[in-house]
């Protein structure tokens, strides 16, 4: 079956099925029926399956969470790393957050777990589901973390854990659960290292990065500062 220019999608998928049928229905003409049309059925199904399964492939859900002080620095930067992640594949939610108190990063760290598990009752794999947020928003995949308390849930913390030059957050790091990547920057003098504050049962990796720009190196728009960061985070999303 030769798919004609312009067809539909799925007519690419019909095309070798239809090859298959062919050969089946050439088989039983010929006398050979019980074993080789057996044969061919199983290779049918096969090439069902693996064609269906390739169509419809998991989708890789990921939630990204921006920075502190939006109303200062302003939101294209983030939008445009939104739009980069969206062109890697992702199904992304992003949301401005201009409120932050304890409170507000409280709440919206609730909103968060509510967008997991809504993605989690309607089939999603945990493992199809990644939770990425810059300083700020780091911290709010943190408290996340703590409700969501799946251990398969991907987590990806951009700049890492808050520092002792940072704001002060309650964050109780033996409740976090799931697979948390931190990447840091070498420079940065406000977040620092996750590694021996979260509970060993976390499956954790760290990456560490010397851009030159510190702090500020993941809220860059530039493709190669993305890139610093995002390649690692999509290996880890898309295991």
């Amino acid at each position: 079956m030769r798919v004609r220019a312009g067809a539909p999608r799925w007519a690419a998928y019909l095309a070798p099925l239809s090859s298959i049928c062919d050969s089946w229905w050439s088989t039983i003409q010929e006398g050979g029926i019980m074993k080789k049309s057996i044969a061919v059925f199983l290779v049918f199904t096969a090439a069902m399956a693996a064609h269906l399964s390739n169509a419809y492939a998991a989708e890789k859900h990921l939630i990204y969470i921006h920075g502190c002080c939006i109303n200062k620095v302003g939101s294209s930067a983030y939008e445009d790393i939104v739009k980069n992640l969206k062109a890697s594949g992702f199904k992304v939610t992003f949301d401005i957050r201009r409120d932050e108190s304890d409170d507000d990063i409280k709440a919206y760290a609730l909103k968060v777990a509510e967008q997991v598990n809504a993605l989690l009752v309607s089939g999603a794999s945990p493992e199809d589901i990644t939770v990425v947020g810059y300083s700020q928003g780091a911290v709010v995949a943190l408290y996340a973390a703590i409700n969501i308390a799946n251990p398969n849930v991907n987590y990806v913390l951009l700049a890492g854990c808050p520092g002792p030059r940072a704001r002060r957050f309650d964050i109780d790091y033996s409740k976090v659960q799931g697979r948390v990547l931190s990447i840091i920057d070498v420079k940065d003098d406000r977040f620092m290292t996750c590694k021996g504050i979260l509970s060993e049962s976390v499956l954790q990796k760290e990456i560490t990065l010397d851009s030159g720009y510190g702090h500020e190196v993941f809220r860059r728009s530039d493709e190669k500062s993305i890139q610093l960061w995002k390649e690692p985070l999509e290996s880890w999303a898309k295991r």
